[in-house]
């Protein structure tokens, strides 16, 4: 009975990380839209990256987590970075391309691979889990609209996107109790810097304006408090649980796109 009330205790946590998260990501990806309109996608990625890690940093320092440093060699870390770079290029480049309520929109297909591979692996996934994920990929297709010309390029990009999400949430399950959450924080931040740096040479940077640095300070904060919440979410309640509560950045992903 105890085992069962901490697991409904984590579970619950998870779902309030998550539904966090997803405020944050979803602001996040709002003034990644914005910034991508005057800036190219390496720049917004890298500038972002490194205010990021600099507030990280920065915390960790201050609260002694700077001690853990080895902690960003570890295997599962970098896996889990790895995936999160792939994700984030597939993404933002979506977003420069498309319209922000579709691509934010495809991205929700990520709990149906989650939800499904922890079903397969012999997690307890029950109906009402199933029909939250089910209903959610039904939104999907409808956005790809898959037609005899094949997938737009940009919804192409945010469905990869969403396989990404799922293999770095999935991930994040198996990285090991020793290792803190801040500092796969701040791994995964430095994997969308690095991934940021790695397309500048072929793109033209230009100087942003105050705007420009206003909002990317703002998708700094946004994205490091939202994978801090995910992580958070992931290595403590199941993931069938948590999964579909990404649903709920829909209707404010639609809200800031018609805004």
């Amino acid at each position: 009975m105890r085992i069962l009330n901490n697991l409904a205790a984590a579970n619950r946590n998870g779902m309030i990380a998550m539904v966090g998260a997803v405020a944050c990501f979803t602001t996040t990806d709002v003034l990644m839209k914005a910034a991508t309109q005057t800036l190219p996608v390496s720049q917004v990625l890298a500038i972002r990256g490194l205010i990021a890690a600099s507030i990280i940093l920065t915390l960790l320092s201050i609260n002694g987590g700077l001690r853990h440093f080895r902690a960003l060699a570890q295997k599962r870390v970098l896996q889990r970075t790895f995936f999160e770079s792939g994700m984030i290029l597939c993404y933002v480049t979506a977003l420069s391309m498309a319209a922000f309520a579709n691509v934010f929109s495809v991205l929700q297909s990520a709990p149906i691979i989650v939800t499904a591979f922890v079903a397969f692996r012999g997690e307890s996934v029950g109906l009402s889990r199933w029909a939250a994920v089910l209903a959610g990929f039904v939104g999907v297709a409808l956005i790809v609209r898959p037609s005899l010309d094949g997938v737009d390029v940009a919804m192409g990009l945010a469905l990869l996107a969403a396989f990404l999400v799922a293999a770095r949430d999935l991930t994040t399950r198996t990285i090991p109790a020793w290792v803190p959450s801040p500092m796969v924080t701040l791994a995964t931040t430095l994997g969308s810097t690095g991934a940021g740096l790695a397309l500048a040479p072929f793109e033209h940077w230009r100087m942003p304006d105050m705007a420009n640095w206003g909002i990317l300070l703002g998708a700094a904060i946004t994205v490091a408090l939202g994978n801090y919440a995910i992580i958070q979410a992931y290595r403590h309640a199941e993931a069938s649980v948590v999964s579909p509560f990404r649903y709920i950045g829909v209707p404010i992903a639609i809200l800031f796109g018609f805004i």
